[in-house]
């Protein structure tokens, strides 16, 4: 991973409401197209259901228009979800890079969890924050993830 700028702590809080508005912006958004991808999806698990209990004999002309139709309904169901899958993709991919292009990485878009990279000295490591928080109140090594957040109070002992 290349870092292309670093913050201190006084930079990465000013930037705080401007990122959790962004935040709340994408999951609202995004939460739309979940609902458009959860009801695209019943609506082909439906037509795949449909589709299976279709069993006309050979001999069996309305059972085979039956299939014909239920097949056509079936592959309108998988055009639709496929439709909403990429728009669910699109609108999470331009929210990531809408995020990132701030110099933050983005951990996790629905808890809004960043990382900030800093610097003090020659250590380098990562403020970090999630939407669930008033302010920056932690940090982390490079290598450690959430799990290995620490309170911001103990940093000095580290830098």
């Amino acid at each position: 991973m290349v870092i292309q700028r670093t913050f201190s702590l006084e930079e990465a809080q000013s930037m705080l409401p401007r990122l959790r508005a962004m935040l709340l912006l994408a999951n609202d958004e995004l939460k739309e197209y979940e609902r458009n991808l959860a009801s695209t999806s019943k609506n082909y698990e439906r037509s795949s259901q449909a589709m299976a209990a279709v069993q006309p004999l050979k001999s069996d002309v309305s059972g085979v228009s039956q299939l014909r139709a239920e097949r056509t309904r079936f592959e309108h169901a998988i055009e639709d979800f496929s439709l909403a899958q990429q728009q669910y993709i699109d609108c999470l991919n331009d929210w990531i890079e809408r995020i990132s292009d701030q110099g933050v990485i983005l951990r996790d878009i629905h808890t809004g969890l960043l990382d900030f990279p800093a610097r003090e000295g020659q250590f380098d490591y990562f403020l970090c924050w999630c939407l669930a928080e008033d302010e920056i109140a932690y940090w982390h090594p490079i290598n450690d993830g959430f799990i290995g957040r620490r309170r911001l109070a103990v940093l000095s002992e580290y830098v």
